[in-house]
């Protein structure tokens, strides 16, 4: 699809008004600047509601199949609203797991019937996500991974536990990286990648607090949790290539991104505006901060 450089100025001046109209107030309350930052219901409510009138809009998703929620359009026009939405210093989108990992991936390499039932709750912010990657006695060493799915008939069986599960509570699904076998000729060989359901018994997500009193992490515990077999993304066993692949759309931004932010590096690197939470006069200066790069879109 080609596009002029008036179509592209057009809709830039059609961004920027509703931008203008339609960006949030502060509230009453302290807003977190990343979404590991999000500690209670008000936050998350709000950030929530704010991405869903972005994407209503037409401005979240855009270069997304249109069959699937998204708009279909040129990623320029994606880049155009990134690009408005950090001038105006409006809130990040809260949904940063579904929009930089699992919404790329499902996209990338999911089934039709995955595709279908995921994407557009992941770009309305009514499906949140989270991530069950690192473990409490093997940190990042996700080759380690203990927790275990082992299939019983239509089923997976889960036990074990996952650490730093942000939006863990909020979450209706979850990216887990398991183990189904114990053999194989490395600890990466056994390792499976699935896409289970948060609000299922023997799934329990609690809260850590930080030693501020703040809220952001969960660990989350899985005691015979069971979910579904078509849960497992691609087969038993190629977990560990999933999980890389996951992790490129992050650190190369392979991703056709949602609503691309230009600059974006790592999920562990994220700002955010100093006009959020603590006030900039309150907050220690860093090189690496940057109002471009500080609205976390997606």
């Amino acid at each position: 699809m080609s596009t002029t450089q008036t179509e592209l100025d057009e809709f830039r001046t059609e961004v920027s008004a509703w931008m203008t109209e339609n960006k949030p107030t502060q509230p009453e309350f302290l807003l977190p600047e990343t979404f590991m930052e999000v500690g209670n219901d008000s936050q998350f409510e709000f950030l929530r509601e704010w991405q869903n009138s972005v994407y209503e809009a037409g401005y979240l998703g855009m270069a997304w199949p249109e069959e699937y929620g998204g708009r279909g359009q040129p990623q320029a026009f994606q880049d155009i609203v990134t690009r408005e939405m950090a001038r105006q210093r409006v809130p990040f989108m809260t949904n940063t797991i579904g929009l930089n990992w699992a919404g790329p991936l499902i996209l990338h390499m999911g089934t039709e019937e995955q595709k279908q039932k995921y994407i557009k709750g992941i770009l309305s912010a009514e499906d949140i996500w989270c991530q069950g990657f690192s473990e409490p006695d093997h940190g990042s060493d996700l080759g380690n991974a203990q927790t275990r799915a082992v299939r019983d008939g239509d089923e997976y069986v889960i036990n074990g536990s996952k650490i730093w599960t942000s939006l863990g509570t909020y979450a209706k699904y979850m990216i887990l990286l398991a183990r189904t076998s114990t053999e194989g000729d490395s600890k990466y060989a056994g390792l499976s990648y699935l896409l289970i359901p948060m609000r299922v018994p023997g799934v329990d997500p609690k809260p850590i607090q930080k030693l501020t009193r703040e809220y952001g992490f969960c660990q989350t515990y899985f005691d015979d949790a069971r979910v579904p077999a078509d849960t497992l993304m691609g087969k038993e066993g190629e977990g560990w290539q999933i999980a890389m692949t996951t992790l490129m759309f992050e650190r190369a931004r392979r991703a056709v991104r949602p609503a691309g932010s230009p600059q974006w590096t790592s999920t562990w690197g994220m700002l955010s505006s100093s006009r959020v939470g603590r006030s900039a006069a309150a907050r220690p200066r860093s090189k690496t901060r940057s109002s471009a790069i500080s609205w976390l879109i997606c």
